[in-house]
């Protein structure tokens, strides 16, 4: 009986999410494209005593379906992946999900 409590137990647990999604649009044509961050590989931890709020950084270049135009873009995220503030190059931020 233990064994099967045990095993429910670790099939029910909150674990934390393994990807992200953020939406851009481009600048010049105005596509908007999503993105997913994957949590693994995209995430860079950030240790900064001058800024104890910002934990994560997300960099991404970003090319759309229809569009060929680069789009550049930086999050800072805090510890409870709110946004701290975004660095967008040739494209305008929309959001970011955590879905």
């Amino acid at each position: 009986m233990k064994t099967i409590k045990k095993i429910l137990d670790n099939l029910f647990q909150a674990r934390p999410k393994k990807a992200f999604y953020l939406k851009v649009r481009c600048s010049d044509c105005g596509e908007e494209v999503r993105v997913r961050i994957n949590r693994a590989s995209d995430f860079q931890v950030e240790y900064s005593p001058h800024n104890p709020e910002h934990r994560y950084t997300i960099k991404r270049e970003i090319i759309g379906k229809d569009c060929f135009n680069l789009m550049g873009l930086t999050l800072a995220l805090k510890k409870d992946m709110k946004v701290l503030y975004v660095d967008a190059k040739g494209c305008e931020f929309i959001e970011f999900c955590r879905e």
